[in-house]
């Protein structure tokens, strides 16, 4: 995909120096907007391929969404849910959770019940009827 914008600048350029060469101001501005257009998406991919190789380099301090899921005691589509809580990355369609937020939250939520659910292996005090 980077190789294939690049082309597409590249020939964009020439386009817009026989434009110019032609006194053809309104085609070299037409043209120069596509470029300009191409560049920012060239630069956008930059971005996102950094940003992926800084997530895979740096992996050993970011949970996916499923190891953060099961960390937490949630389902996966509540974790993405909070992504923004949980300072979360999303790198190529995938969500990555920093560890020492996850830990923290882990922490501070403890092992809570679920609500509306019995505690497992709670004991039967004398007296209790069931």
């Amino acid at each position: 995909m980077q190789s294939y914008v690049t082309e597409k600048i590249q020939l964009l350029q020439s386009e817009l120096l026989r434009a110019l060469d032609r006194n053809d101001y309104l085609t070299a501005l037409k043209i120069r907007a596509a470029q300009k257009e191409l560049e920012e998406l060239l630069d956008e991919i930059e971005k996102q391929e950094n940003a992926k190789h800084d997530v895979i380099s740096d992996a050993k301090n970011y949970y996916t969404s499923r190891e953060a899921a099961r960390i937490l005691g949630l389902d996966p589509s509540n974790v993405t849910r909070k992504a923004a809580a949980f300072h979360a990355r999303k790198i190529g369609g995938k969500w990555y959770f920093p560890k020492d937020v996850i830990d923290e939250e882990r922490k501070k939520t403890g092992r809570r019940a679920k609500p509306g659910r019995k505690p497992k292996n709670m004991p039967i005090k004398e007296g209790d009827y069931r």
